[in-house]
């Protein structure tokens, strides 16, 4: 089993995060439940053994998602139900900020809550791809079949010191300390040409995408540190108090604080990384 972040080569990191690898294996007829909260990410996935449906929490929603995806920007919860075939093996190109719309030139808030079928729009070769992912012998050899796929891809994009992307990765950061129009002014633009190209860019404008940001880490935090009160993760957050946090839940969640803690705790990973070392 394995649930890991790689870096990626020198030569995709302008526009390339991470690659997150998971491999498990369900019990025979288990299909397990991921809650997943609004978080800033855009992505490229391979669902190479095994495939998932996302129920969109907010509207009952239900859909099977491509082998080969591309994951818009997530403005509401989702559950991934994961099946298995015998085992499940994922591969998530994350993309940095305006990673995704250099890559692919359109207007990244065409994708924004969609999961696309990655062939229709980057390339007929991505199924082969995949097909070199599930059949690797390591998985080393998984990241580089992916990595080789990017490279080519990228050979036509422009690698650009653009102010917006730059901006995205400060708010990713501090989503909670600027204003739009000093950000507007950052980006020696004025504040309508600032929001229609961040949300051309990014999927969404950059007042919600801070919301995003903020709502995310003060959630990741607090699952890290349990012993931390809510009120003093909200503080350290930026939001003015607890119930401040908690509209955030409601919206980006789908529910509270504390029950949403105790859902994500029963994620997949979680519970087999825990069985596995129980077992050991």
């Amino acid at each position: 089993m394995i649930y890991k972040e790689f870096v990626p080569c020198a030569q995709l990191r302008p526009f390339v995060e991470s690659f997150l690898l998971t491999n498990f294996e369900a019990e025979q007829g288990c299909h397990p439940v991921k809650p997943y909260p609004v978080r800033i990410e855009q992505a490229l996935v391979f669902f190479a053994r095994g495939y998932i449906e996302a129920n969109e929490v907010q509207t009952g929603h239900r859909s099977r998602i491509a082998p080969n995806a591309l994951f818009g920007q997530q403005v509401s919860r989702l559950d991934f139900h994961t099946y298995s075939d015998p085992d499940f093996l994922m591969l998530m190109v994350i993309f940095r900020p305006g990673g995704l719309h250099q890559l692919l030139g359109v207007p990244s808030h065409e994708l924004t809550k969609n999961f696309i079928d990655a062939g229709l729009l980057l390339s007929s070769e991505l199924q082969k791809v995949n097909d070199r992912i599930a059949n690797s012998r390591s998985y080393a050899e998984m990241i580089t079949c992916a990595e080789h796929f990017l490279i080519r891809q990228c050979k036509n994009a422009t690698i650009g010191n653009n102010p917006v992307d730059r901006i995205a990765e400060v708010l990713t950061e501090s989503p909670w300390k600027f204003s739009l129009d000093w950000l507007a002014c950052q980006a020696n633009l004025s504040p309508r040409q600032f929001e229609r190209r961040f949300k051309d860019r990014m999927g969404v404008g950059p007042k919600f995408y801070s919301r995003i940001s903020r709502f995310s880490k003060a959630f990741l935090f607090k699952e890290a540190n349990p012993a931390i009160d809510w009120l003093s993760v909200s503080l350290r957050f930026g939001y003015t108090d607890y119930n401040h946090l908690c509209k955030d839940f409601k919206q980006f969640a789908n529910t509270t604080p504390n029950i949403m803690i105790q859902e994500y705790s029963q994620r997949p990973e979680a519970v087999l990384f825990e069985k596995d070392s129980n077992d050991n």
